[in-house]
């Protein structure tokens, strides 16, 4: 299992907008999830939650190149997190390791230009499908059964295009990307591996700080640690083969901690 560390070069961000806008905090911030354990560094230069403004590719683009530049120079592997064509040429041309989209790559004028990239590639499902997060609401059951199909369509697209198929990982989507009913998330995390099963892909987790945590708990952003952490190990337990956070060294202590009590032979 690998750990995504986030860092969001962003304004507007839910749960850390602005406290890295700044670039040297953020590549600082990004080397310490490294140093606590982040196998990945997933950068985010443009929100996606519902409240978030609308920023250029040019933008984007510029907020993303000294962080990718500084990363690659300690060899680090860098994920970006962005959907907008423009954006993801720029990641092929830089080689990053990951491309992770909300919108599971949906414009086939780009699939040639994939095909031809080595980077894998994180195919999230949004009861969206195109676009930022929105408020919407949601039968749980009809999300699941919406997100396989979803995920049959795009598998096929993007192989038939010639992207080979061990480059795909498969994210459900959670929080608004799921829908405004918690229970959207709490099935599709539950049910995860039935996606792993049916694809035989890897798949990737991202819980950390959700919305669905904090209606559940009634807690704000910044008080979502122990609903994240726990759901993060829920995750791990399952078999996810990436879990994306904003906290990756109590996640790693968690792991440790939990492997040991379940390896007896540390205790008999």
């Amino acid at each position: 299992m690998s750990i995504f560390g986030i860092v969001n070069i962003t304004e507007d961000s839910f749960s850390d907008g602005g406290l890295y806008l700044d670039i040297n905090r953020a590549i600082a911030h990004a080397f310490e999830l490294a140093v606590g354990g982040a196998d990945v560094i997933d950068l985010g230069a443009a929100s996606s939650n519902p409240n978030s403004a609308t920023i250029s590719a040019e933008e984007e683009i510029s907020r993303l190149r000294p962080v990718i530049a500084a990363l690659k120079a300690q060899d680090i592997a860098v994920s970006v997190d962005t959907f907008k064509p423009e954006v993801q040429r720029f990641c092929m041309e830089q080689r990053v390791d990951f491309i992770n989209d909300i919108q599971g790559f949906p414009f086939s004028e780009l699939y040639p230009e994939l095909a031809r990239a080595s980077c894998k590639l994180v195919v999230m499902h949004s009861v969206q499908r195109i676009g930022m997060a929105t408020v919407v609401e949601t039968e749980p059951e009809e999300v699941f059964h919406s997100m396989m199909s979803f995920f049959d369509e795009r598998i096929t697209a993007l192989t038939d295009a010639g992207i080979a198929r061990e480059r795909l990982i498969l994210d459900p989507g959670m929080g608004f990307f799921l829908g405004s009913n918690p229970e959207s998330s709490m099935i599709a995390l539950r049910r995860f591996d039935e996606i792993k099963q049916r694809f035989d892909l890897p798949v990737m987790i991202g819980v950390s700080r959700k919305s669905f945590l904090g209606k559940m708990t009634a807690s704000d952003v910044t008080d979502r640690l122990a609903a994240t952490l726990v759901a993060e190990l829920f995750a791990y337990k399952k078999g996810a083969d990436y879990i994306r956070t904003h906290d990756v060294k109590p996640l790693v202590d968690g792991i440790r901690v939990f492997d040991s009590l379940y390896n007896t032979s540390l205790v008999e």
